[in-house]
């Protein structure tokens, strides 16, 4: 059953030339359909508008967001979950403005995701990354087709295939971030940041972000294929959903 979208669950603000979005469901800004296609209808209502320059994506002090909820994830909800993701992302990545993910906290999962999908990303010290997808026997469609290009092949690779969880530093070095700041020179990176990129040619950005985002190498929506037909309904991918509900260690198939 749907759940009822509470509106307060996705805030938005505009001031100084740019739009503020805050995920705000506590206490970890789970990500479900409901929260997805409001985060979708958010950012299309603001790029109607002409009173901004720059999207700035944030979450709650504990958490950007620790990603979709497990139980979504299951064979009757995954196609409709994941078409509420892409459309969210689809609305992000639409903009052609720049986008700047401020990222506190947990950042996991679809999560990290969106924040990968805008085009600046800061972080706090204390901030934790990881795609845990894979424990699950599922796979996070848009971190397949573009981490590669934004920290190469092998890093990517491994941070998929493991699940690991790495700490914001790492995540700068690799370069998945612009920058890892102590957490009181966050907003005065993103208020530097936000100036620098409102002081110039809005249709010069427009045209380089265009031109950027034809050139990125990865095909979401192909992956989103690859899993839904081949991974998603498989006796694997419902066992570790439901060893993670279940607080057990999943027994997998003895082969593909």
């Amino acid at each position: 059953m749907t759940r009822p979208v509470d509106p307060s669950e996705i805030l938005q603000e505009v001031r100084d030339g740019a739009a503020y979005v805050t995920l705000n469901r506590p206490p970890l800004n789970i990500l479900d359909p409901p929260l997805l296609r409001l985060l979708a209808e958010t950012l299309q209502s603001l790029d109607a508008r002409d009173d901004w320059r720059v999207l700035v994506l944030r979450g709650l002090p504990k958490a950007f967001s620790a990603g979709v909820a497990v139980e979504d994830h299951m064979p009757e909800r995954i196609e409709s979950t994941l078409a509420a993701f892409r459309g969210a992302l689809e609305a992000l990545e639409g903009s052609d403005r720049p986008t700047v993910a401020v990222i506190r906290g947990h950042c996991l999962g679809g999560g990290m995701e969106f924040a990968m999908a805008c085009d600046f990303a800061v972080a706090a010290e204390g901030a934790m990354f990881g795609q845990p997808e894979i424990k699950l026997a599922a796979i996070p469609p848009f971190a397949v087709a573009r981490y590669a290009g934004l920290v190469g092949p092998r890093r990517a690779f491994a941070d998929l295939a493991t699940g690991r969880i790495f700490p914001a530093r790492e995540a700068a070095k690799a370069g998945y971030l612009n920058a890892c700041l102590p957490d009181a020179e966050l907003d005065p990176w993103v208020a530097h940041t936000v100036a620098e990129l409102a002081s110039l040619s809005r249709v010069a950005l427009a045209v380089l972000k265009r031109a950027f985002r034809e050139r990125r190498t990865g095909d979401t929506k192909s992956v989103e294929r690859d899993y839904l037909e081949r991974l998603a309904r498989t006796p694997d991918a419902v066992e570790g959903l439901r060893a993670f509900l279940e607080k057990r260690a999943p027994r997998w198939e003895a082969r593909p």
